[in-house]
């Protein structure tokens, strides 16, 4: 495949040029640029250790969120839910 400005080769899958910079195509939906990070998982893991209701909440939310996400934050979701229980668990025990 060639490209329409410049006319140099470059890959049929290529939705710019690398050489010239011309959009070739659009891009389909499928393809488009994967969503924002999930901050409510990541916030939900750092809670986690310090305030385990806060890392519930947020893991929570996360877990939540990476569904709609293709399962961006998927992980730090359950692992503050994890280990917010475990550290709730701890503090009862030590009481």
């Amino acid at each position: 495949m060639y490209c329409k400005s410049c006319g140099k080769e470059i890959l049929e899958e290529a939705v710019v040029c690398p050489y010239c910079g011309v959009q070739l195509r659009e891009l389909k939906r499928e393809e488009a640029p994967a969503p924002m990070k999930n901050g409510m998982a990541i916030a939900g893991f750092v809670c986690s250790f310090l305030i385990p209701i806060l890392g519930w909440i947020f893991g929570g939310i996360g877990l939540s969120r990476a569904n709609k996400r293709q399962g961006k934050g998927k992980g730090f979701s359950i692992a503050a839910l994890v280990i917010a229980t475990v550290n709730f668990i701890i503090s009862l025990a030590m009481q």
